[in-house]
């Protein structure tokens, strides 16, 4: 059978698969046009109209446990209880048998959830009206999760607690495979060996920062999980898989940390970290503590990214293409603690 036969017939059994699936829901599967979305790191996405209504088809990717899933659900029903936010968040479609996460009925296991299809666009963060949103929205979110308490345990562990970024990939691991990488990589030894260096570094600072205020964060705020409006306010956010009990001013360091990545003019990138502080400070107050953790904590996401990535490169999930872009973004600015660090403090202090 020839490549491109194998491709329709592979089409041919999906979409079966999903007209199945959307039986067990109160969608019209008979009426229902399902068309190909944005697709991230971890997750599928489908679109699905029918009878003048659009819905959101997710699918799990890289994981099968249902009770991670589930986690996330009861974290967006409880945001959709509260009728103060500005912001909208996935409405999740509950299915005939009251679940609101089925396994797709092809045999893979994969897990599926449908939401309510929400309007807007993802942000590019190149103009100030959208990064004074986002930070301003950022400051919302906190206070409305730091609001909500869930039945279930949370899934992922704190971004801090660095040896649980990825159960392949514990700290004497991940010092091995810097100091000694594969082949695609070693051309990548010296940044390797900084990212080695700054993640045993950072294992001296977790005992103090264990003392800052913790809270239920989203954990992974950046372009692809926001959506804003035609005048460039943020108006939903997505994405809540990673949310978890962690320090509150890690969600502010995401933030600041994905400004960051790509832009390579350095005025830009404080421009950027201006507005978007202005914007969260109209919303949020960090105690000095707090400040004071944000540029170790800007690294730790880098870190984290990376270590994500390693994992999945070593799963298999990843080309080692994708890898070596990680890598390169994790070390595109190693003097940050010292020479970016105090300079982000300061901003924080008079923005």
């Amino acid at each position: 059978m020839q490549m491109e036969e194998l491709k329709m017939v592979s089409t041919e059994i999906e979409m079966e698969s999903f007209n199945k699936l959307l039986k067990q829901y109160p969608i019209d599967s008979a009426q229902a046009i399902i068309s190909e979305g944005k697709g991230g790191a971890n997750n599928t996405t489908k679109y699905i109209e029918s009878m003048g209504h659009k819905y959101v088809m997710r699918i799990y990717e890289t994981h099968k446990d249902i009770e991670r899933v589930l986690v996330e659900h009861e974290i967006l029903e409880e945001l959709n209880k509260d009728n103060r936010l500005t912001f909208q968040v996935p409405q999740l479609i509950r299915a005939s048998n009251g679940q609101t996460a089925l396994r797709l009925p092809d045999g893979s296991g994969r897990i599926v959830a449908i939401s309510k299809y929400l309007e807007g666009i993802n942000p590019s963060f190149n103009n100030d009206k959208s990064i004074f949103s986002f930070g301003q929205t950022t400051g919302l979110l906190m206070n409305a999760l730091n609001n909500i308490k869930i039945k279930r345990s949370y899934a992922y562990k704190p971004y801090y607690e660095i040896e649980h970024t990825h159960p392949q990939c514990p700290p004497d691991y991940i010092a091995e495979w810097c100091n000694h990488p594969p082949q695609p990589f070693q051309d990548l030894s010296v940044q390797l060996q900084w990212i080695a260096e700054q993640i045993y570094c950072f294992q001296s600072q977790v005992s103090w920062l264990r003392q800052l205020p913790h809270q239920l964060i989203h954990g992974d705020l950046n372009a692809s999980n926001v959506l804003m409006d035609n005048d460039r306010i943020i108006n939903a956010i997505l994405d809540f898989e990673f949310a978890t009990n962690d320090l509150r001013v890690m969600e502010v360091a995401v933030c600041l940390s994905e400004l960051m990545v790509g832009e390579m003019n350095e005025s830009a990138i404080w421009d950027k970290l201006n507005i978007y502080i202005k914007g969260l400070r109209t919303t949020i107050h960090l105690n000095e503590l707090e400040l004071e953790a944000l540029p170790i904590l800007v690294q730790l996401r880098r870190l984290d990214v990376f270590i994500h990535f390693l994992g999945r490169y070593h799963d298999g999930v990843d080309e080692a293409d994708v890898l070596r872009r990680q890598i390169v973004n994790a070390v595109s600015r190693p003097d940050w603690i010292k020479a970016g660090g105090p300079k982000l403090i300061a901003l924080c202090n008079h923005s």
